[in-house]
């Protein structure tokens, strides 16, 4: 949808109620405690009323929106903003935008972030694929950056097609770099028996005994982006995408800023769609709370 499309289509906080009624119940409402299939809106609630058996349904329950204070329409229209710049949208720029409180922006911008990763949880890779370690954080250029302050360590792993052309791409914030940690973020991410290229680190090792094919070996660092090279691009434009847009980020939340990234880069092909897509996606994703995000 284009900017007017979207201010057309939801207009109102009704046009936003309306739309998830529509998602949520395509064959019309469904009373989920007699199974009647009839039921009205109310006017001074977000809910359903059975005509049957008069019991009520939450319409935003279950859904990232539950219990929200805050109108549709500023929900609605920060997913859109979110999906449509490619280089994200900060809380400073979206709160002027909108003219809203900077805490309750950047809340709502972590629970899109967590809906986007719980949409790709669902993603697996498979084929050829690339994996390796960066360091994001202040002090990336630190000389022993594993000592630095606010320096997190981030394990990424790409697809590569046939044609030699990323695919899905998948990024973890770990403690350390460990067989374990290694484990566990391939094990449900990537299907048995796959091809792997790394950098030969011995952490790297694991890959074979759970059963894929691994090619190894040392990498000089000037080498990396001839070698691994789709690998070190999605690293280097997400500290780009950071930088650019948020200008750094704290090692405790940067996993929700590398989810957003990674979402985006796993529909560049569909850039059209992403606002519906992601729309569908909060509709999806189950409540969380103020604690959950802090």
């Amino acid at each position: 949808m284009t900017i007017v499309e979207f201010q057309e289509r939801f207009r109102t906080e009704k046009d936003c109620l309306d739309y998830l009624v529509e998602m949520r119940w395509p064959r019309g409402f469904i009373c989920p405690k007699c199974g009647h299939n009839d039921g009205h809106r109310l006017k001074t609630r977000r809910a359903m009323q059975c005509t049957v058996c008069r019991a009520q349904a939450s319409i935003t329950a279950g859904t990232i929106f539950h219990k929200t204070r805050i109108q549709l329409q500023y929900w609605f229209w920060m997913i859109y903003l979110v999906a449509e710049d490619k280089g994200g949208a900060s809380a400073s720029r979206i709160e002027k935008q909108l003219q809203m409180h900077h805490d309750t922006v950047w809340h709502i911008l972590h629970k899109i972030r967590m809906a986007m990763a719980n949409r790709d949880e669902r993603y697996t890779l498979a084929g050829f694929i690339e994996l390796d370690e960066g360091f994001f954080g202040r002090a990336e250029t630190a000389k022993k950056p594993e000592k630095a302050d606010n320096q997190a360590e981030v394990i990424v792993m790409i697809e590569v097609n046939e044609s030699g052309n990323p695919e899905h791409l998948s990024m973890k914030v770990v403690d350390t770099t460990s067989r374990d940690s290694i484990r566990a973020f391939v094990e449900p991410k990537v299907e048995p028996n796959q091809a792997f290229k790394t950098d030969g680190a011995q952490s790297h090792y694991v890959l074979k005994s759970m059963g894929h094919k691994l090619q190894a070996k040392v990498i000089p660092a000037w080498l990396g982006h001839i070698e691994l090279p789709w690998v070190h691009k999605a690293i280097s434009l997400a500290k780009r995408f950071i930088l650019g847009t948020y200008h750094g980020v704290s090692s405790a939340h940067l996993q929700r800023y590398l989810d957003e990234f990674c979402y985006r880069f796993n529909r560049r092909h569909r850039s059209g769609e992403i606002a519906a897509r992601l729309l569908n996606a909060c509709l999806m994703c189950l409540p969380r709370t103020y604690a959950a995000v802090s």
